[in-house]
């Protein structure tokens, strides 16, 4: 899901709601069942039974009054009890407050909840079970081709022989390796984007030995001579500023990503870039052509955007957000 949660929603509304009011129910998060997860909603399980007396705020109580209705059948579920007047109410519910609630929770208990989707289930007398609404965050899709001039490639590299690495290029392919397997699991769990990202500038700083910017474009130069060039210079320049702007460091002024899904995806679309530096810089590394596999990924199931080495793009496609 990464730790930029906007993304689009896709939102199911059942015609049942309309001829419903009040109505009483729970908001049911499919949590990732990740490391401590289990413990945790089975905790707030027993801690719904005997809650505490006082201090609990509206948030916390909430969850702990939808828990009173966990069933061991369904161990994922995290409830949120939440009333609504009407289905006109249901239906213009803001989801950004489940995150808040959430986030909420995750301080409390020192874990991370990952969701994609949350169903509201109503009170029909028997607890609540009867969907009204179904909210699926759609993921950043990833696809990796393997197109017929590429496969030519990989021939090529295996007739070459077995690669002689330094302990740089050691260092570097195993960040490179270990950005595609983060990339690969993206949306599983909260963060992997921004984490491929990381692994992919990490194996760009290994190969440059340097992690100032301004020393980085120089030894670069100074490294590789005219396979340096002025594209790798520039594309090399984006990559650091982004890590620094957007993954490195966390500022107030750049956290639209947290909340926009226009600007989610344009700061998630730079992992496409560091990748392709990294490979890039492997190769003059290893004095040998490697191949550069198309990576792309998908804002939505109609659009896609790829990148293939052309600076000119990150004014344009791949621009950094303001």
């Amino acid at each position: 899901m990464s730790s930029f949660p906007s993304r689009s929603v896709e939102i199911w509304r059942s015609s049942l709601a309309g001829a419903m009011t009040p109505m009483n129910g729970v908001f049911s998060f499919e949590v990732l069942q990740t490391v401590m997860v289990p413990q945790t909603l089975q905790f707030l399980a027993e801690s719904a039974l005997t809650p505490p007396k006082i201090g609990l705020g509206p948030f916390s109580e909430a969850f702990l009054r939808g828990m009173r209705y966990a069933d061991p059948r369904e161990p994922a579920a995290l409830l949120f009890w939440k009333s609504f007047q009407n289905s006109e109410d249901l239906f213009s519910f803001d989801p950004d407050s489940l995150s808040d609630a959430i986030r909420q929770l995750e301080l409390h208990t020192d874990i991370n909840l990952t969701f994609s989707r949350v169903s509201y289930l109503a009170d029909v007398g028997r607890g609540p079970e009867l969907p009204l609404l179904i909210m699926s965050r759609l993921p950043f899709a990833r696809a990796v081709a393997f197109e017929v001039e590429e496969r030519g490639t990989v021939t090529v590299s295996l007739e070459g022989g077995d690669f002689q690495l330094s302990d740089k290029a050691r260092i570097a392919q195993q960040h490179y390796s270990t950005g595609m397997s983060l990339l690969a699991g993206e949306d599983s769990a909260s963060g992997l984007v921004d984490a491929a990202f990381m692994q992919f500038y990490l194996s760009i700083e290994a190969t440059l030995e340097r992690h100032e910017r301004g020393e980085a474009i120089q030894h670069g130069q100074a490294l590789f001579g005219s396979g340096f060039d002025d594209n790798l210079s520039r594309i090399v320049t984006h990559v650091y500023i982004a890590r620094h702007r957007f993954f490195g460091h966390a500022h107030p002024k750049y956290l639209k990503g947290l909340l926009d899904t226009d600007t989610a995806f344009d700061i998630a679309k730079q992992t496409l870039v560091a990748r392709w530096c990294a490979r890039r810089l492997l190769e003059l590394e290893l004095k040998r052509p490697l191949v550069k596999r198309e990576m792309r990924l998908y804002p939505g199931p109609r659009q896609s955007v790829a990148f293939f080495g052309d600076a000119g793009s990150l004014q344009t496609e791949f621009a950094l957000p303001a």
